[in-house]
């Protein structure tokens, strides 16, 4: 197993216009799963979400699952890096609850950072079902949420 020398996180913080970035990302894909890459920096066991970019779903099969494209993430993460922003994590939607599939899980165990899902089944709810998870010492947890 790849080990990633991550700290376990107690908690992720996001803006309510990160939060909404992401909503509308899953609203606008659906049917189709929303995916993109989370950025900022880590104060001890907390995750601060300063910035995120959304990225094309590129899998075979996008309502099912998400896939980004490897060359397109190195260049998200080189640019990330030159703006002085550190990869946190990945996000996506599910067209229903947000709970992690076996495919999530098993990238997850790969990249133990911040995994944050968002229910896009209901769009017309004005907060739909957000929830952080992270795979850590061979176990997934919920990270909590924290919106300022």
């Amino acid at each position: 197993m790849l080990a990633m020398f991550l700290p376990f996180f107690k908690e992720v913080v996001l803006t309510k216009n990160i939060q909404q970035k992401m909503i509308d990302a899953a609203r606008s894909s659906y049917p189709i799963e929303a995916c993109g890459v989370l950025f900022g920096h880590i104060d001890n066991e907390k995750v601060i979400i300063k910035d995120i970019v959304e990225t094309e779903n590129s899998a075979d099969n996008p309502t099912v699952r998400f896939y980004i494209d490897p060359e397109l993430f190195y260049k998200i993460l080189t640019t990330a890096e030159e703006q002085g922003l550190e990869f946190l994590g990945i996000f996506h939607s599910h067209p229903a609850q947000p709970n992690p599939s076996n495919w999530d899980l098993e990238y997850m165990k790969l990249h133990q950072n911040v995994w944050i899902i968002i229910q896009s089944l209901n769009r017309e709810e004005k907060k739909p079902k957000m929830m952080a998870f992270q795979w850590y010492d061979e176990k997934l947890f919920d990270v909590k949420l924290k919106i300022t």
